[in-house]
C-alpha cells in the first residue's frame, strides 16, 4: 500500500506566507500606480464629471489645453484651477483641460508649440520671454482690492528676531523659481539697495513652488523666504509674518500665442470678463477658485509689463535682464 501524501503544517504555513507576499506585492503595485497617476504632470488633468449627460455633452466639444506655470504643487493647482476649467466648459463651445509643467520655461514651450491654447503665466516670465516667443497678454486677474496688481514679499516666522532686510546678513533665504518676479526682485533690487550681496547671506536656495518656500521656512530649514503676496497672506495666522513688500506690479497674466485659434481666445476672454463677483450667482461660481483668480479679470496689454524691467534695475545699475 502506497503511503498517503499529507500536507504538513510547515508546508501550509509556507503556502500562506507566499500567498500573503503576493497579495501585498499586488496591493503595493496598485498603490504605486495610483500615486504616480496623482503626481504625474506629463498629461492633462481630466475632470471626472458627476453627471453622465455632461460627459456626453463635453465629448462633442473640441478639446483645448490650458497651461499653468509650476508656481504651486500640482495638487494645489488642480484644486484652484480646475474649477475655472469647469466654468469655461459650461459656458463656451469648447472643452478645456489643464496641462501642467515641470518648469516655468516648459509652459512657454507649450505655448509657442501650440500644445496649449492659453496659459496662466508669471508676470516676470512674460516680461522677459514674451516678445521673443511672440506671446501676447489676454487678461490679468484682480486682487482682493479689485486691482490688477500683485506684490512680492519677504517673510519670516513670527518667532524670528529678523525685523528688516539688513538683518538677513548671515541668514538662510529660500526663494521660488529663478524665473519668478519674487526671486529676481529680492536678488536684483532688495539686496543691492540694502548694501548686501548674495555672499553676505549664509545661503540662498531656489524651490520650484512658492508654497514650498513657506513650508521650508516653517520647518526651520531657512530663516527667511520670498514669495508672492497671495501665498504669504494665506499663512499670516499660521506662523508667518511679512517684513517687506515690493512695489506693485501687474498681476500674473493669462497669455496666448500666435498659434492660438482666435475663436477660442475670444471665447475665453468673453467668459472670464463676464465674471462679476458682486453678483451672488458669480460669488458661488468662484468660491473654489484659486484666491489669486477669484476676484475676476480685466483686459491685459503687452505694454502693461514693460515697467517690470525698470523695477528690477538696482541702485548700482545691475539688471536681471
Amino acid at each position: 500500500m502506497k503511503p498517503t501524501k499529507t500536507e504538513t503544517p510547515f508546508k501550509r504555513s509556507t503556502l500562506k506566507i507566499i500567498l500573503l507576499f503576493l497579495a501585498l506585492a499586488f496591493l503595493g503595485s496598485l498603490v504605486l500606480f495610483w500615486y504616480q497617476q496623482m503626481v504625474d504632470i506629463s498629461h492633462p488633468f481630466r475632470f471626472a464629471a458627476l453627471d453622465s449627460s455632461k460627459v456626453q455633452e463635453d465629448s462633442t466639444k473640441p478639446i483645448y489645453y490650458f497651461g499653468v506655470i509650476s508656481r504651486f504643487p500640482p495638487t494645489l493647482i488642480y484644486q484652484g484651477y480646475q474649477p475655472i476649467m469647469d466654468y469655461l466648459n459650461r459656458v463656451t463651445a469648447y472643452h478645456f483641460e489643464l496641462k501642467l509643467s515641470e518648469s516655468y520655461k516648459q509652459t512657454v514651450a507649450q505655448l509657442t508649440s501650440g500644445k496649449v491654447v492659453a496659459a496662466f503665466l508669471g508676470s516676470f516670465l512674460f516680461a522677459k520671454e514674451g516678445k521673443a516667443h511672440r506671446l501676447h497678454c489676454l487678461l490679468k486677474p484682480l486682487n482682493a482690492q479689485k486691482k490688477p496688481l500683485l506684490q512680492a514679499v519677504i517673510v519670516t516666522t513670527t518667532s524670528s528676531d529678523i525685523q528688516s532686510v539688513k538683518d538677513l546678513r548671515g541668514k538662510r533665504v529660500a526663494l521660488p523659481s529663478s524665473l519668478s518676479f519674487s526671486a529676481n526682485w529680492f536678488l536684483c533690487r532688495v539686496l543691492p539697495q540694502n548694501q548686501l550681496a548674495i555672499s553676505d547671506l549664509d545661503s540662498v536656495y531656489f524651490f520650484a513652488h512658492h508654497h514650498t518656500v513657506i513650508y521650508e521656512l516653517l520647518k526651520g530649514h531657512f530663516d527667511a523666504g520670498v514669495v508672492k503676496d497671495r501665498v504669504a497672506h494665506e499663512f499670516l495666522n499660521r506662523g508667518i509674518r511679512i517684513i517687506k513688500y515690493s512695489a506693485p506690479i501687474p498681476s500674473s497674466p493669462i497669455v496666448v500665442s500666435e498659434k492660438s485659434p482666435q475663436k477660442v481666445v475670444q471665447a475665453i476672454r468673453q467668459a472670464l470678463l463676464a465674471i462679476d463677483v458682486q453678483k451672488p450667482e458669480f460669488k458661488k461660481i468662484v468660491k473654489n477658485w484659486d484666491a489669486e483668480l477669484a476676484s475676476g479679470f480685466v483686459p491685459a496689454h503687452d505694454s502693461d509689463y514693460h515697467q517690470i524691467q525698470t523695477l528690477l534695475i538696482s541702485a548700482d545699475g545691475h539688471s536681471c535682464w
